[in-house]
C-alpha cells in the first residue's frame, strides 16, 4: 500500500496499528511525521501541536482511501480466520461454549447497557477481539484460548462480515433472555399556533398605567425608606499556590509552545507522592501498554490549582470504581500533555482510596 518512500518495517507497524484502531490518534508523533511524509511529501514542522497534525491528515484523500483499504484487508482476514479456526472445531464443543457463555452473561447479574459498556470499553459501537477476551476473562478469571474467542466472535457476528457491531450483540443477549435497549427518537416540541398565541396573550394581565403624579408621589415615598448602609467588600478567595514539584512542571509545561519542549519535561519528570480529589472517573481509552483495560481518575491535584487526569492498570479498578467525591493517594509521574485541553496526564501506582 506504501509507496516505499518510508521503510517496510515502519510501513507495516503503522498499518498494524490502523488496522487495529482504525484511528490516527493511535500513532505515535513519529509515525505521523513518516505518514506525513508517505502521502504528503514530507513531515509536519516540528511547532504544529499534534491535533494540528492529525486534523490536516485526516483531511487527505489518499490517507481516507488508504485507511479504509487497510480496515477492509482487516476485515477480510479476520473473517477468513474466524471461519477457518471455527470450521475445525468440534460442534459439540462449540455448543459447549455458546451454552457455557449464555450462562456467564445471566448469572454475571448486568443488563444489557451494562454488559455492553464493559465490553465495548472505548464506546466506537464495535466490539474487538481483545475487549471480548478481556470481558470473558472478567467473567471466567482466566485467559480464553483463541478458539474460544473465535467461537464466541462467531456466535455474536450474525452476518458474518468479521466486524461485532453492538446491534448484533444486543439481537444476542435478547435471544438469551434480556431486555433489548430501545432507542427512542428525541421528541420535538409542539408548534404553538397563530390561535394559541392569541390566547397566550389574552391570559396576559395588563398593569395600569399610572399617572405623572402618582410617580412621583410613589418615587417620593420609596427615597424616605431608603437607609444608607455601609457597602460590602467582598472577600477575595485565596488563589491556591502552586507547592508540590509536578505542580512547578505542570506550570512549565504550560508555558511550552513545541512538543518537543513538552517532551523533555516529561521525560525528566521523577515520580513523586500525590493526592487528588477525584470529580469523575473514565475507562483508559488509546493505551496500549499495561495500563490497557485499567481506570482514569480526574480530579484536582494537590488541592490545586491544576485539574489532571491519572491512568491507573486494570488491578485498581475496583478500588477505583464509585469513588467520585473521595480523595486518592499515589505515586504519580507525569506521562502527557495536552495542549489543547492544556491539561496533563499522570501513571500512578500505590493508589489508596480514603
Amino acid at each position: 500500500m506504501f509507496s516505499g518512500r518510508i521503510s517496510e518495517m515502519v510501513a507495516k507497524q503503522i498499518e498494524n496499528k490502523i488496522a487495529e484502531r482504525g484511528d490516527l490518534t493511535s500513532l505515535s508523533d513519529s509515525e505521523l511525521s513518516q505518514l506525513a511524509i508517505e502521502f504528503v511529501g514530507d513531515a509536519p514542522p516540528s511547532h504544529v501541536p499534534r491535533e494540528t497534525v492529525i486534523q490536516i491528515l485526516s483531511q487527505q484523500p489518499e490517507i481516507t482511501a488508504w485507511r479504509a483499504e487497510v480496515a477492509a484487508t482487516a476485515k477480510k482476514a479476520a473473517q477468513e480466520k474466524v471461519s477457518q479456526v471455527v470450521a475445525n472445531v468440534d460442534p459439540r464443543m462449540a455448543k459447549m461454549i455458546k451454552q457455557q457463555f449464555g450462562q456467564w452473561l445471566q448469572n454475571s447479574g448486568l443488563t444489557t447497557a451494562e454488559i455492553t459498556s464493559k465490553i465495548d470499553t472505548n464506546s466506537d459501537g464495535l466490539l474487538s477481539r481483545d475487549e471480548l477476551n478481556n470481558f470473558i476473562e472478567n467473567l471466567s478469571g482466566s485467559q480464553p484460548p483463541e478458539w474460544v474467542s473465535d467461537t464466541v466472535i462467531s456466535i455474536l457476528d450474525a452476518d458474518g462480515n468479521g466486524l461485532i457491531e453492538v446491534q448484533e450483540l444486543w439481537t444476542y443477549l435478547e435471544s438469551i433472555g434480556f431486555e433489548k435497549p430501545v432507542i427512542v427518537d428525541p421528541v420535538l416540541k409542539e408548534e404553538i399556533t397563530e390561535e394559541d398565541f392569541e390566547e397566550m396573550l389574552d391570559e396576559i394581565e395588563v398593569a395600569p398605567v399610572e399617572t405623572k403624579d402618582e410617580i412621583i408621589l410613589e418615587e417620593s415615598k420609596n427615597l424616605s425608606e431608603i437607609t444608607l448602609e455601609q457597602p460590602e467588600i467582598e472577600q477575595e478567595t485565596p488563589t491556591p499556590m502552586v507547592t508540590t514539584s509536578i505542580e512547578q512542571l505542570i506550570e512549565s509545561l504550560g508555558s511550552t509552545r513545541l512538543s518537543s519542549e513538552a517532551n523533555s519535561i516529561i521525560d525528566a519528570s521523577k515520580p513523586s507522592s500525590c493526592s487528588i480529589s477525584i470529580q469523575r472517573v473514565e475507562r483508559n481509552l488509546m493505551v496500549m501498554d499495561q495500563y490497557r483495560g485499567g481506570m482514569t481518575i480526574v480530579g484536582l491535584l494537590d488541592n490545586g490549582p491544576y485539574t489532571v487526569a491519572v491512568l491507573f492498570e486494570p488491578e485498581y479498578n475496583n478500588i477505583i470504581a464509585n469513588s467520585e467525591g473521595k480523595t486518592a493517594h499515589f505515586n504519580g509521574k507525569l506521562h502527557d500533555w495536552s495542549s489543547g485541553l492544556r491539561q496533563a496526564k499522570l501513571k500512578g501506582t500505590d493508589l489508596q482510596i480514603k
